[in-house]
């Protein structure tokens, strides 16, 4: 199949996940990816088909990749996937914990695996030189790079592009992607032994819904600083013990707002494929980490998921840069309770009411009772928020009501 397919069958059909993946296998450099959407040059294309075979848009088998990466079943019913062992962390490095999002964690490992020479890089997202308020993926190949690209990006990013980058690595390299991204990596990874040889590890975050660009510039707007005078743009800028979404202009104007203050912008700019997601936590991964949320101070959640994956994080506590303990599979679910139902347990809902959904190869699990009800409420505010009126709404209504009633909900969460 060639690039119409993916055209006709991904991208026309809002089954996109904008991962990038056909951008990275493409040989002739034909995808590309603009004004937040992929395009395909049709003169450069050779029709070799690479780009649909290696989508996660579309499908992604994961009985077929369960078995291929665990040796075992896969089971729907099971809220975080293959789990061996779930551990909280953090880094010992004081610098290293104040520059990421929560315990540091990703960073640290992604430090260890360089100066071990286990790895020649590692897959990142920093801001573009020429724009604080764009990003980019690219291979970090010290600590200084790492430390620059910490923190979480909350917008949609063909980070996958990077891998005809990798292919032509010597050496090898560790990849830190959303659970999207890990799947197309997946998939070109079993048609390409080069890439297989190429990646260490796998990391993931957990992700709830990733934000269109529309998010970051609502914000924007929000701040009062305009476009042209950004100096710094940061997604989980930590202050006062607090971290949140963070603008510093040129006159020295600054705006910052918590975390869980705009974690509402899911409900408005979360793209629909995103509503299609049956991966919260990164489950074809080696080692998947987020945020321990009830833990003071900043901690990551990492969960082990493969012997591999094993290895990495017990060498770094052997050495002393990360400190583990480790946690029950029941505090992700209390602490991530809501996007978790509605990710893993409701899903039912939408793939019977949406034009068009991924398919998975499993029977996906039937919704009941109150969970059902809340899986009905959220699909139809999700549902709104995509109208004409839905969005002069959001574009009307005061910042602080949202960010207020957005927190509050995300403490009951937590306490």
């Amino acid at each position: 199949m060639a690039a119409i397919e993916l055209e006709q069958r991904v991208i026309e059909r809002e089954l996109c996940t904008g991962c990038g993946t056909c951008m990275g296998v493409c040989p002739t450099g034909a995808i590309r990816y603009e004004n937040d959407r992929i395009r395909v040059d049709h003169d450069r294309c050779i029709q070799c088909g690479r780009c649909y075979r290696a989508c996660p848009g579309e499908s992604f088998p994961m009985e077929t990749f369960s078995q291929e990466v665990f040796g075992m079943s896969y089971e729907p019913q099971e809220t975080l996937g293959h789990v061996l062992e779930i551990w909280n962390v953090k880094a010992t490095d004081k610098q290293n914990r104040e520059q990421g999002a929560s315990g540091g964690a990703v960073t640290q490992l992604g430090i260890d695996l360089l100066e071990s020479g286990e790895v020649e890089g590692v897959v990142a997202v920093r801001a573009s030189r020429e724009n604080p308020c764009e990003f980019e993926s690219f291979i970090a190949r010290n600590r200084g790079e790492l430390l620059g690209a910490a923190r979480s990006k909350y917008v949609i990013l063909p980070v996958n592009q990077i891998l005809e980058e990798i292919r032509k690595e010597k050496g090898r390299i560790a990849f830190v992607g959303l659970p999207c991204q890990v799947q197309g990596l997946r998939k070109a990874m079993a048609q390409d032994e080069v890439l297989q040889e190429k990646i260490a590890v796998i990391i993931s975050l957990f992700c709830g819904f990733n934000m269109e660009r529309k998010a970051t510039e609502y914000l924007i707007r929000k701040s009062g600083i305009p476009n042209g005078q950004i100096q710094e743009l940061d997604y989980r800028k930590k202050r006062a013990g607090e971290t949140g979404f963070y603008v510093a202009g040129k006159n020295g104007r600054t705006f910052f707002l918590p975390k869980h203050g705009y974690t509402f912008l899911n409900l408005l700019y979360a793209p629909k494929r995103c509503w299609k997601c049956f991966d919260y936590s990164g489950e074809f991964a080696d080692l998947s980490v987020g945020d321990a949320w009830e833990e003071a101070g900043g901690t990551s959640r990492v969960i082990v998921r493969t012997e591999r994956g094993r290895q990495f994080l017990e060498r770094s506590v052997q050495r002393g840069t990360l400190q583990a303990a480790l946690c029950e599979a029941e505090k992700i679910k209390k602490t991530q309770k809501m996007v978790t139902v509605y990710k893993k347990k409701v899903i039912d809902i939408r793939a019977a009411r949406m034009r068009t959904f991924p398919e998975y190869g499993i029977m996906l699990p039937k919704s009941r009772g109150k969970e059902r009800l809340y899986g009905y409420a959220l699909y139809l505010i999700l549902s709104f928020f995509k109208t004409g009126p839905g969005r002069t709404l959001a574009r009307c209504l005061p910042l602080q009501l949202f960010s207020r009633v957005s927190a509050r909900l995300k403490r009951k969460e937590i306490h």
